[in-house]
């Protein structure tokens, strides 16, 4: 499942979001970006960085899936 991660670096606050209209819709007031700019970056390959705020897009993982991680790095090795 893919998830949008809303770090505000003063004070530290870390939400989660599972849309990027979600995140926008809750922190308009902290955002000094509009919702156009969030959708136009590629927050598949890197995050939006800001003085006071970072916005991740990433995948949750399930136990099963660090397994496999995991046990395929040892197989490397």
């Amino acid at each position: 499942m893919k998830v949008f991660v809303f770090i505000q670096q003063k004070p530290l606050k870390v939400k989660t979001y599972t849309s990027l209209t979600a995140l926008y819709e809750a922190n308009k007031s902290v955002l000094n970006v509009s919702k156009s700019t969030l959708d136009k970056s590629d927050l598949n390959t890197h995050p939006y960085v800001d003085s006071r705020f970072i916005i991740v897009k990433t995948e949750t993982l399930s136990s099963g899936d660090v397994r496999r991680i995991t046990n395929q790095d040892v197989q490397k090795v």
